[in-house]
Parts: C-alpha cells; sequence; structure tokens
C-alpha cells in the first residue's frame, strides 16, 4: 500500500472556510447548546479532554465534570452533522435536531464505551509520561468519525469500540502531527475565548469543528483510495499467479 500523504493545514482551514461561507448561521445554532452550557455552568469550558478532566479532578467539581460529558457529547454529534455537511453542500442542518443525536439509541452506548476507553487508555499511558498520552489522544481521535462512517454504511454490523480505536490508530500513522499544528494554529482563537469569557466559542467552534470534519474527510479519502489500489494489486497479483500455472 502506498505511503500516506502530507496534508496541508492552510489548504483544510481553508476549505472549512468555503464549507461554512453562507452557512454560518446554521452553524452557529448548532453550537449555541454546548456553547451556552460551557459558558453559564462551566466557566466558559468547552468539551472535555484530558486537562480538564485532571482540573476538576483536583479541585473537587462534580458538577463541572457532569457538564464537560455533556458537552463533550452534544460536540461529538456537532461534529457527525458537520462531517455530513462537509460531504454534501445540499445537506441540511437542523440545528436542535442534530446537535443532541449521540444520544439516539444508534450512537449513545457505542460512543460512550470508545469515550471512556479513550480516557483511560490516554491516562494510562500518561502515567509513563505526559507527551505519550497526547501522542496517544491524537491516535484515538478519529474513533468517533469512523464508528459514524462504518455503522451508516454497514447498518448491519455493529464494530466495536475497540475496533475504532484501532481503526483510527493506523490512520493515523504519519498524521498526529498535522492535527496538532491544526489544534495549535488555533491558540489565538482559544485567547479569544478566554477573554470572552467563551461568547467567541460561537463563531470559533464551528470554524474549528468544520476543520477538523475537513481533516477526517481527507484521511478517509485517502484510506479508501489506498485499499482499492491494495485490492487491485492483489487482483493483479492472483490473475499473474493463474496465468503462471496456466
Amino acid at each position: 500500500m502506498s505511503a500516506s500523504t502530507q496534508l496541508s493545514i492552510s489548504e483544510i482551514k481553508r476549505e472549512a472556510k468555503d464549507q461554512l461561507s453562507g452557512r454560518w448561521r446554521e452553524a452557529i445554532l448548532l453550537h449555541l447548546i454546548p456553547v451556552a452550557i460551557a459558558v453559564l455552568f462551566a466557566g466558559g469550558i468547552y468539551g472535555l479532554d484530558l486537562m480538564s478532566l485532571t482540573r476538576l479532578y483536583n479541585t473537587g467539581e462534580q458538577v463541572d465534570l457532569v457538564v464537560s460529558f455533556l458537552v463533550t457529547f452534544i460536540s461529538i454529534g456537532i461534529s457527525f452533522t458537520l462531517l455530513d455537511m462537509v460531504r454534501s453542500r445540499e445537506f441540511v442542518i437542523q440545528p436542535l435536531q442534530h446537535s443532541v443525536q449521540i444520544f439516539s439509541k444508534k450512537y449513545f452506548i457505542p460512543i460512550f464505551i470508545i469515550q471512556m476507553l479513550q480516557v483511560v487508555f490516554v491516562t494510562l499511558w500518561s502515567f509513563l509520561f505526559i507527551i505519550p498520552g497526547i501522542i496517544k489522544s491524537y491516535s484515538y481521535s478519529q474513533a468517533f468519525f469512523i464508528y459514524k462512517d462504518r455503522r451508516n454504511s454497514q447498518p448491519e454490523e455493529f464494530p466495536t469500540s475497540l475496533e475504532c480505536i484501532t481503526e483510527s490508530r493506523e490512520m493515523m500513522n504519519g498524521h498526529k502531527l498535522e492535527l496538532f499544528v491544526l489544534h495549535l494554529s488555533f491558540i489565538g482563537w482559544h485567547l479569544l475565548e478566554a477573554f470572552t469569557l467563551g461568547i467567541a466559542a460561537l463563531y470559533v467552534r464551528p470554524y474549528l469543528n468544520t476543520a477538523e470534519a475537513v481533516f477526517y474527510n481527507k484521511l478517509a479519502k485517502e484510506e479508501h483510495t489506498r485499499f482499492s489500489q491494495y485490492k487491485e494489486h492483489e487482483a493483479d497479483t492472483a490473475d499473474e499467479a493463474d496465468f503462471a500455472d496456466f
């Protein structure tokens, strides 16, 4: 199979802006619930990550932990919606329905298990040192998207959480630094979120989450191309072997 191709961060961000052009109102409304929850109940904290878990553990703010879990799960559903938007300009965003889709029977339990396994694995790696934990968090970062794609493309099959995490790890080989740089490029925007007590997230999060959807979509296309080339190579090899036997 061919080697991974490098993704352009500037191209990803440009494509994210193009996708949001003319759809900012829908995207902002889609993010309204998690941003409002974060601003009102968690001081502007948006989502759940290893650093927020550490902070909450040290301070004992259990309410913040619940809020962070809630916002995180809503945000995963939002990311699914943005991926559909990236893949089709005709896709119609329904802000309220799509923002809570993760709590459906189709998604909630598998996504919850993936989330818990990610936290466990990243925490275990972080016991060695913080850097391995960060690296592994990027390795597992596409597991949610992978579950969505596999579940929708093969409704009769139920991919396990470990399968999705493993596939994410394989998909991110050679791309972890690119996603890290993409996130790093939003530091200025995150500072703006902090200065505005989370209000700026109504602009920043649609932009960031769409960029992440574009990133995954490019990786998924690359994986599909590599798999097709691999299958073609297998078929050619089999034909040559049949011809040799003949």
